[in-house]
């Protein structure tokens, strides 16, 4: 049985990855199907399928969001 908030999360994750590209939802599918570094080189739309992958695609957007670089 599917954990009702996985969804929920990843939804949320969704939004703020798009809410990072402002909006711009070309930027943001482009951004989820390319190799990040710090993602160890993995497209993050591979790890969304995980509670630990969508919170690791989340701890890159706050540092982002906070000024770190990646």
């Amino acid at each position: 049985m599917k954990d009702p908030n996985f969804d929920e999360l990843r939804e949320l994750t969704y939004q703020e990855v798009l809410q990072h590209f402002e909006g711009d939802k070309t930027a943001a599918e482009r951004w989820l199907s390319s190799s990040v570094r710090v993602l160890g080189n993995h497209p993050p739309i591979s790890l969304m399928g995980t509670k630990p992958g969508l919170q690791k695609i989340r701890n890159v957007l706050r540092k982002w969001s906070e000024g770190a670089v990646s």
